[in-house]
């Protein structure tokens, strides 16, 4: 892998370019959506062996990032995405996690990649040599990353343990910045007022940070809301800032996402009698100022458009602009390149977790989705095989068992009638639970075994949902339950342990000869400690 950084976009032309308008913006470049009923044309694109968790796009938007549930970082050349009928990763970063990957990034000039995970490690890879160049060892597993929009050596996490971290590369530091009660799924920096933080938890919901001040939260979106807010009582998963700062867009659990507006004061919820977010982590996004997206529990793309009052404190967008189908499963996250009119989306499903779309029938696209039915199947009928990019259909029935599942809960909480909308999902529900149970005991034994093989700190989709909901480890009646595609438990395997995964602040010069030491200090000690 040569030249790739190089060759990017460096982060001051960026800046001069948007300063002398070099650039149009965004809402001004995704055109075929101003029609809803235009044909857009979608393309699978086939890397990983498992749930691909994360995606990104380079600041530049020439490449893309992948990064799942193979424990890999995959790096795509957005030109050979679009363009080739078949196409292949650019690279993969030498470095595997030990668990699954939950987020990735790039830096500001495209040199380098971040990627976090269950296993409790940010890794630094260097896109010229493939190989990881730092390791940060947390406590729990992280959940996000982001990239300070001004300063390419300072980056900032988001975990488990409820704690917001920030890493200043030039000296190999981290430092806890804010903690926490409950799991902080995302943090991130404004692009434009760069003292300005979010940072998304389970507990509080949205709390807005000034740097300069981070013991008094400047605003908070309480997760107990009035009564058109929240039904109940919901965590907020992600958040997303608006390409000019002034507005975040989040995404709740168990409810419908919310945008706010810091100029004008505005809170925009957006609803669709069909939208459903109830059983996995998912992210949302910007298409443009005037455009919002988020995968949902139905297999779509949901997008709304924002109103032009961003005055008034409690709107209701009422029904979606448009959906995007083609997914054979939950999508959770997706992210669009204005300057290449593309849009990625992954989810649960193994071999579609790339997806693209596009005004242009070429090259591997279609326009009319491949479908796939909800119900069981048969494991002598479907053959598993290792480090395959071929779909696993039983990873998509077990995340069937959740959907109709999450159906039943719901319709029980409201009049239930023959007429009730739910009721043939909920059907589907039973036959699927008693089908599966009957058919795939073997397939059910092999996850186990596998599981096994991978190591404490691994664990398949699969397996989590045969403890959690086939063994009733976890009350998935409980309201506050939501699936995180992972174990959270930090992994002991024997690669980890000769790699010290409880040290902190270690940096890869050379991973053939990598010094190690043994820390048995404080939280407080290890998080001042420079190396």
């Amino acid at each position: 892998m040569k030249n790739v950084g190089p060759n990017c976009q460096s982060i001051g032309q960026y800046f001069l370019g948007k300063e002398l308008g070099w650039f149009s913006h965004s809402s001004l470049r995704f055109q075929y959506l101003e029609r809803p009923d235009q044909a857009i044309y979608q393309k699978d694109v086939k890397g990983h062996f498992g749930c691909v968790n994360a995606i990104e796009t380079s600041l530049d938007e020439n490449y893309l990032i992948s990064g799942g549930d193979d424990r890999r970082v995959l790096l795509w050349r957005i030109s050979d995405i679009h363009l080739s009928e078949n196409p292949t990763p650019l690279a993969v970063m030498n470095e595997k996690h030990y668990s699954n990957i939950f987020t990735v990034k790039f830096s500001l000039k495209s040199d380098r990649l971040y990627s976090g995970g269950n296993d409790s490690n940010l890794f630094v890879h260097d896109v010229e040599t493939t190989y990881a160049i730092y390791r940060f060892a947390n406590s729990e597993a992280i959940y996000d990353i982001s990239i300070h929009p001004r300063d390419e050596y300072t980056i900032m996490s988001a975990s488990e343990d409820g704690r917001v971290r920030f890493y200043d590369l030039r000296v190999g530091r981290q430092t806890v910045a804010i903690a926490n009660i409950g799991t902080v799924y995302c943090a991130q920096f404004n692009p434009r007022h760069i003292n300005l933080i979010s940072v998304c938890n389970a507990q509080r919901g949205l709390t807005l940070y000034d740097l300069r001040k981070l013991e008094s939260p400047d605003i908070m979106s309480e997760n107990r809301g009035s009564a058109y807010m929240n039904i109940c009582k919901t965590s907020v998963m992600y958040g997303e800032w608006s390409e000019d700062g002034d507005a975040i867009f989040i995404n709740r659990s168990g409810s419908s996402p919310l945008l706010y507006d810091l100029n004008g004061g505005a809170t925009v919820e957006f609803r669709d009698q069909n939208y459903k977010n109830s059983c996995t982590v998912k992210s949302c996004s910007f298409i443009s100022r005037d455009l919002v997206m988020t995968g949902s529990d139905d297999w779509k793309i949901y997008i709304w458009k924002v109103p032009s009052d961003r005055e008034t404190v409690g709107q209701k967008v009422n029904g979606a602009y448009r959906t995007l189908e083609g997914h054979r499963s939950i999508v959770n996250h997706m992210r669009y390149s204005p300057s290449n009119r593309l849009l990625f989306s992954s989810g649960v499903e193994k071999i579609i977790k790339l997806q693209v779309w596009s005004e242009l029938n070429s090259n591997g696209f279609y326009d009319q989705p491949k479908k796939r039915c909800l119900g069981p199947v048969n494991a002598e009928q479907d053959i598993i095989v290792e480090n395959s990019v071929e779909e696993d259909s039983h990873m998509l029935t077990f995340f069937d068992l959740l959907t109709t599942r999450e159906a039943h809960r719901s319709s029980s909480i409201g009049n239930t009638s023959e007429n009730n909308s739910n009721d043939e999902e909920i059907v589907d529900g039973v036959r699927i639970r008693e089908d599966f149970m009957s058919h795939n005991e073997d397939y059910i034994h092999s996850l186990e075994e596998d599981s096994n093989r991978q190591g404490s700190g691994f664990q398949t989709v699969a397996t989590r949902l045969i403890s959690a909901h086939l063994e009733d480890a976890v009350d998935l009646d409980d309201e506050n339950f939501v699936f995180i595609v992972s174990s959270p438990e930090s992994p002991e395997s024997p690669e980890s342990v000769a790699r010290n995964a409880y040290s902190v602040n270690i940096r890869y010069d050379d991973f053939s000869d990598v010094e190690e030491f043994d820390d048995t200090s404080s939280e407080e000690e290890r998080n001042g400690r420079i190396r």
